[in-house]
């Protein structure tokens, strides 16, 4: 009932759009985080227990009871100070899931929490359009990642149609109203990435085994269009030719380590 509900709350125009895509091959309609989580899973296969997870703006909680059922030993949790009464509310309900998760109040860009190489995956969807330092934000995850570890990045991109094919970001400032009208984002978004800078941004801290998920168009071609989401692994050991930038110079400086 309540699925049939929000269908007779959009506008007739949209329940068109959407009977009309789920016409074309490959789209089913099915949730994007459920699909991207279904990937994660087919590609970690079978593995040991005594893993660490870390999921970065649990949101709603789906992703959390998803990424317990692969039974992590430890699911960190990190948000910012606003989220965490909504975040409460649902952890109460996971019951004796819980004792596998830590919550941290906190910014994971400002606030040393963890070591590096601490975790086996990192699960961040949702977050990276939010924060201006994009490439500082790639890396920091990447270090923090142990060797062969997975991340998954899933993001808003660029809204201007013939930006999406570039590899660029659009910057929406100074913010305002018609922005956030125009193009349905919170006046807190000024970079949004393309899907080519994204994957850029990944290959140039040293990702390896980048694969763009097809979760995004399996919910729906519009979403696609507008969203983007990446599965890739730490090496076992970094490239010193790549992760780096002035290698001419004697001293080497690692792309978003900077002080």
């Amino acid at each position: 009932m309540a699925h049939l509900a929000n269908i007779l709350k959009r506008p007739f125009r949209t329940n068109v759009v959407i009977a009309l895509d789920r016409l074309h091959p490959g789209v089913t309609g099915q949730d994007y985080r459920q699909s991207l989580f279904e990937e994660l899973r087919l590609l970690m296969g079978e593995c040991d227990s005594g893993r660490r997870f870390l999921e970065i703006g649990p949101k709603d909680g789906q992703d959390t009871e998803r990424l317990l059922t692969l039974k992590p030993a430890r699911l960190d949790l990190v948000d910012l100070k606003d989220k965490e009464k909504s975040n409460q509310r649902w952890l109460k309900k996971l019951g004796q899931s819980r004792t596998q998760i830590v919550y941290h109040t906190a910014n994971v860009m400002y606030d040393r929490l963890f070591e590096e190489s601490s975790f086996d995956v990192i699960w961040c969807t949702g977050v990276l359009y939010h924060n201006p330092e994009q490439l500082r934000m790639i890396k920091r995850l990447f270090d923090l990642l142990k060797p062969r570890g997975w991340f998954v990045i899933e993001s808003a991109t660029t809204r201007e149609p013939l930006l999406r094919n570039q590899n660029c970001v659009q910057i929406l400032h100074p913010p305002s109203q018609d922005n956030k009208k125009k193009y349905h984002v919170s006046n807190n978004v000024t970079h949004l990435p393309s899907s080519l800078a994204i994957r850029s941004w990944l290959e140039m801290v040293d990702f390896e085994n980048i694969q763009k998920s097809s979760c995004h168009y399996r919910q729906s071609r519009v979403l696609a269009k507008t969203r983007v989401a990446y599965l890739c692994q730490r090496p076992d050991q970094v490239n010193t030719h790549r992760g780096q930038y002035y290698q001419h110079t004697e001293r080497v400086y690692e792309i978003g380590k900077s002080l």
